[in-house]
């Protein structure tokens, strides 16, 4: 009986008297007599895995029919087995997973080997295998250990760039045009992409009116400009420190707020009154006023070129200046043009606002100790009073007042300790003088020609010149 059996094992083979053979084997062919239970018994595989793994929906099954007993496809005879797909004991049935979830199979490259190779052999893309891997290129090495995706990967997955942020937005700008020998309202309008009546409103102009040669008329232009980075802090704030032991009013502004202007207060009679900055900071609305630059003691007319809201209000022999843009950019331009009393219009070409004052004293954080030619009031270099502008960057504007007596150099040193990089001084002695909310932080003991008003919340119209 025993040798029997032995022959009706070697004539049949392990498939239907070896279950451990069977549950070890990916496949088997049915024979009369089989069926879905008993191969399911034999082979340790489930009946549902079963007829999920060769999509069967009955339990039918025919002589011949070649049955898949596990979801592993082989790449090559070289690779090694996958420890996840372990068959569980005859018995025991393994849990349904889906073929896309099974991780990818290692190979070890040979010799002779070439990526294209290993991926015909594995039934993949070249690109799937490089994706895999994080080939950039095909090249490949024997003993290299390469990750091999499931049979029948194509397509690559590729991370989608990151949509390019725009670095620049367009604004309406107002300037001013002189109007030539044939222009009228309408020509001007369609130069400017706007209308003939709105350019006489804007210019407070009968819309049949016909502009003589020469005349300024305000238009509006469409300016491509920087968007502004994130605000870092609150739009302007005032704060009292000790700086190399002198006691100093900080005004620090955040240009990058697109809603904070800052630009020349005026006193209400104009630029031949002069007001006190306690007074002109009432007058004008703006959150914080700082003295501005030097004038003449009786005219009150200042002494270097003035810009405000684009237009030229008074110009002289100053050749330093803040320049501001209507976007908030902030600079401090100086000019090596002898001036001989003329106005450098070219150089505040589309600024909004320009403050000529001096001398410098910081340049890329360094201290200045020589100034120009124009600056030779000995008055201006000995102990007084001090006000100063200053610039951390061209979004971050810092004012600083100070009743205690310093000279230009001890000025330009306390500068550089709060952090700024350019700086210009600005009026001094009886001048100086800071407000705050309408109310006078160190007011001016003398009346000045104009102010420096840091407004916020602006929603009014910005100019270029």
């Amino acid at each position: 009986m025993f040798r029997r059996l032995i022959l009706l094992s070697v004539l049949l083979g392990p498939t239907l008297l070896d279950p451990g053979a069977l549950a070890a084997a990916r496949t088997v062919t049915v024979r009369p007599g089989d069926s879905l239970y008993g191969i399911a018994r034999k082979s340790g595989v489930s009946v549902a895995r079963l007829k999920a793994l060769n999509g069967l929906k009955s339990n039918t099954i025919k002589p011949g029919q070649k049955l898949r007993l596990s979801a592993e496809v082989p790449v090559a005879k070289a690779a090694s087995p996958d420890p996840v797909s372990a068959k569980p004991a005859p018995g025991r049935t393994a849990p349904a997973r889906p073929v896309a979830a099974k991780p990818p199979a290692v190979y070890t490259v040979r010799p002779g080997d070439t990526l294209g190779r290993i991926a015909a052999r594995a039934g993949v893309s070249v690109a799937a295998l490089r994706a895999a891997n994080n080939l950039s290129g095909t090249l490949i090495k024997p003993g290299q250990r390469l990750r091999v995706p499931p049979r029948g990967t194509v397509a690559v997955a590729t991370r989608r760039p990151a949509p390019l942020r725009p670095r620049t937005e367009v604004r309406v700008v107002y300037g001013y045009v002189r109007a030539g020998p044939r222009d009228t309202l309408a020509s001007l309008a369609r130069k400017h992409h706007t209308t003939a009546a709105g350019l006489a409103r804007l210019n407070h102009m009968n819309v049949r009116a016909r502009p003589y040669v020469g005349q300024r008329v305000l238009v509006p232009r469409r300016v491509p400009v920087p968007i502004p980075p994130a605000p870092r802090r609150q739009p302007v704030s005032v704060g009292q420190l000790r700086t190399l032991g002198i006691p100093v009013r900080v005004l620090r502004v955040d240009l990058r707020h697109r809603d904070v202007l800052v630009a020349p207060v005026l006193p209400r009679a104009g630029l031949s009154a002069g007001a006190r900055v306690g007074t002109l900071a009432r007058t004008s609305g703006a959150r914080a006023v700082v003295n501005g630059s030097y004038f003449h003691p009786r005219s009150y007319v200042p002494a270097g070129d003035l810009v405000m809201q684009g237009r030229l209000l008074a110009w002289g022999r100053i050749p330093a200046a803040l320049a501001i843009t209507p976007d908030n950019r902030a600079t401090i331009m100086t000019s090596t043009t002898p001036l001989l009393g003329r106005p450098l219009e070219a150089s505040w070409r589309g600024m909004e606002t320009v403050i000529a004052t001096g001398p410098r004293i910081l340049t890329s954080g360094r201290v200045v100790t020589r100034y120009a030619n124009v600056f030779r009031d000995p008055a201006l270099f000995g102990r007084a009073a001090r006000s100063a502008v200053g610039l951390g960057s061209n979004r971050d504007l810092v004012f600083v007042t100070t009743h205690a007596r310093l000279t230009t150099t001890e000025m330009g040193k306390v500068m550089a300790r709060l952090g700024v990089r350019d700086a210009l001084l600005l009026d001094g002695g009886s001048s100086a003088g800071l407000a705050w909310n309408g109310q006078p932080v160190l007011d001016s003991v003398r009346k000045v020609a104009y102010g420096i008003g840091v407004f916020t919340d602006y929603t009014g119209r910005r100019y270029a010149r």
